[in-house]
């Protein structure tokens, strides 16, 4: 399976173009959902904590994968700035604790954001009070720790202070030990390069995603600065762009995409969406062939393909007639290839299976 790779709706949710007219033009906050889904993928989480938290913290980090607490402390209308993620942790003492992760979208710092940080740790606290049961020490009940984490991608640089008490109106530094004070870490995209934003796949291309996602312009100006940056790493993070791309049902015009990579790779376009649309199917195959041995049905791999080529149709075309899905079950391995590679720039349905050309 393709384990490292985003749910479909991943593209989908930064660039929301699905069910969009042609001229509305994707925009910012889209990457709200964007970063929960991301965070959402197996071992992204876990790999943000232990790349972007400090090295003196990630280490004390347990083994174990972090547990999502399903809940958000952003107030409605901070959402439309602001994603949060509250992760359970276990330190290799044994105690639990918490990583608040929130992500923020502005395109400039928030002088408020230590503020707006204590009043989430305050509210993940009592929350923590009403729903956990907590460790009775001497008849007290001791609150967990909370680190949070910043992840911002907006084009400024960050100067805000990393001090909740250097945020504070005092110069007296012997007043210091008796102000409030915590440390938030932070991760500015902007100010990391692309090659080390993730060793993880999947967490890589997404903050890839984030950071160049937002470039202005129109969608054929994103997909450039999005392709450049990926291909700037490899090829194969540029197939894996193009991967997420092309199998989501989106207002992307027929050709655009071939275009956009005929301009960052010449005369490679064909091969980089063929080998990604291969790999999408290739998970089509993997169901076929967990099917096949269940059941011991020599065309479960067939039958995989199959199914993964309708629910693009579907994705693509929408409503699909029952006569084109029993022509797809009953369809050759070579059929299902051939119009698995005609979705990626078919108009119509119909274009899809139109007859094969004698060469």
């Amino acid at each position: 399976m393709l384990a490292d790779r985003p749910p479909l709706r991943v593209w989908e949710a930064f660039f929301r173009i699905r069910r969009q007219p042609p001229h509305v033009t994707p925009h910012h906050p889209a990457s709200r959902p964007f970063f929960k889904l991301l965070l959402d993928q197996p071992g992204a989480a876990g790999a943000l904590l232990k790349e972007r938290l400090p090295a003196e913290v990630a280490d004390r980090l347990g083994p174990e994968a972090p547990e999502l607490v399903n809940t958000s402390f952003v107030d409605g209308e901070l959402r439309e700035y602001r994603t949060d993620r509250l992760y359970r942790v276990r330190t290799r003492d044994g105690r639990h604790a918490f990583i608040f992760v929130l992500v923020e979208h502005k395109s400039s710092p928030d002088p408020g954001i230590g503020l707006q940080l204590l009043i989430y740790m305050v509210r993940i606290w009592e929350w923590w009070l009403r729903h956990e049961e907590g460790t009775s020490e001497g008849g007290h009940r001791r609150l967990p720790l909370i680190m949070p984490l910043v992840v911002y991608h907006g084009r400024s640089e960050w100067q805000v202070p990393l001090s909740f008490a250097d945020a504070l109106d005092f110069d007296d530094e012997a007043l210091r030990p008796h102000v409030l004070d915590f440390r938030y870490s932070l991760a500015d995209l902007g100010r990391i390069d692309d090659a080390v934003l993730s060793r993880q796949k999947a967490l890589r291309i997404g903050l890839l995603i984030l950071k160049h996602g937002d470039a202005g312009g129109d969608l054929r100006t994103k997909l450039l600065t999005l392709g450049r940056a990926a291909a700037a790493l490899s090829v194969d993070d540029l197939i894996t762009l193009v991967r997420y791309i092309v199998a989501e049902p989106n207002e992307i015009p027929p050709g655009l995409l071939s275009e956009v990579l005929g301009e960052i790779l010449p005369g490679q376009e064909e091969r980089v969406m063929s080998i990604a649309s291969e790999q999408w199917m290739a998970e089509g195959i993997q169901i076929g062939k967990v099917q096949g041995k269940a059941e011991g049905k020599a065309e479960g791999k067939a039958e995989g393909k199959a199914e993964i080529l309708m629910r693009q149709l579907r994705r693509r075309f929408g409503t699909v007639p029952e006569t084109t899905l029993q022509r797809v079950l009953r369809a050759s391995d070579d059929d299902l290839n051939m119009w698995a590679d005609r979705i990626l720039d078919a108009q119509t349905l119909e274009s899809v299976f139109a007859p094969r050309r004698n060469n």
